[in-house]
């Protein structure tokens, strides 16, 4: 919460007088995770580029603050294609709680995400986890389960297969890896959290997928929109040591629908143009397509003010 006072800080103190007239609330995760720093830059652009005021709201995890926006109470938040679906229907850890009034902003970048190690660890395949022990519960960030689900079932394993310590998110299980309480961990590449973890333990690795049609049927199972992306080394990949295969789901701006068409149609348009603004605030949105902000997100459906952006522009989709 202190960050967030600081950063919100910084942010009013930056905005042009008569942008104060309008206040957007970005809901984030706990600081040091991956949407704290996406729904940080989303905050840093609305504030610097739409001509309104951000705050920044943290919250525990996007499975917290979805239902925040779907009450109307946080204007936008940035979470995971999958999971705004499921809660948008109401599945998974949403059952029986459908969240009818998300909308979709823009699809943002490529979640990339995976098990870290010790660099000198013995630990060298996903396989190799059976045995050892792992971060498990994600009680407040339940997306993080069927995550680990799916990567369990890439290798043939379970959860029943490892020892699992029990967290609230994927950040305390960062924190209980570099204490060593646990022999591995589960975090979203790039995140703040995985580079402060890596000079707390003298470096990380992360553990290779096999990229087989197999190995992604089987992820699919539990995230069907998942796929295998290619990393690089280098200093925003943290973990990575040779080109290798990693996980990705995109991250999708959303919105609440009681947000009005106007807000978001000016929230839409900043994220467009400024790319280079949100790379600077978090080197995800490298990643970041701007002309592919509208592609189809069933059964997710868009804010009718970025709609009218996308219309605009010319890159709705006509579905």
């Amino acid at each position: 919460m202190k960050s967030a006072a600081f950063l919100l800080a910084g942010l009013l103190m930056a905005a042009p007088t008569q942008a104060l007239a309008q206040t957007v609330t970005v809901g984030t995760a706990t600081p040091g995770s991956l949407f704290h720093s996406a729904g940080t830059a989303v905050a840093s652009v609305v504030n610097e580029k739409a001509g309104m005021r951000a705050m920044l709201q943290p919250f525990a995890s996007a499975n917290v603050y979805i239902p925040a926006v779907n009450e109307g109470d946080i204007d936008l938040g940035v979470g995971t294609a999958h999971e705004i679906g499921a809660a948008l229907v109401g599945a998974e850890h949403f059952e029986g709680r459908p969240q009818e009034g998300l909308r979709a902003v823009g699809t943002m970048f490529p979640l990339r995400f995976g098990i870290f190690v010790r660099a000198d660890s013995d630990i060298e395949t996903l396989a190799d986890l059976r045995g050892r022990t792992l971060p498990g519960g994600y009680s407040s960030q339940q997306i993080a389960a069927t995550m680990m689900d799916a990567i369990y079932t890439s290798a043939g394993l379970t959860v029943d297969d490892v020892e699992t310590v029990t967290v609230a998110n994927t950040v305390a299980g960062a924190d209980d890896f570099a204490t060593g309480r646990v022999d591995a961990f589960f975090f979203a590449l790039g995140a703040a959290k995985v580079s402060e973890v890596d000079a707390a333990v003298g470096g990380l690795r992360v553990l290779p997928f096999k990229n087989t049609e197999e190995e992604l049927e089987a992820v699919r199972q539990f995230l069907p929109q998942a796929y295998f992306r290619e990393e690089q080394p280098g200093p925003a990949n943290p973990g990575i040591e040779e080109p290798m295969m990693a996980l990705a789901i995109d991250a999708v701006a959303f919105a609440s629908a009681s947000t009005s068409d106007d807000v978001i149609y000016a929230v839409t348009k900043a994220l467009h143009e400024n790319k280079d603004a949100l790379v600077a605030s978090f080197p995800a949105f490298r990643g970041f397509e701007p002309d592919s902000m509208a592609r189809p997100l069933d059964p997710i459906e868009y804010h009718p003010g970025a709609l009218r952006y996308f219309e605009e522009i010319g890159i709705a989709d006509d579905e």
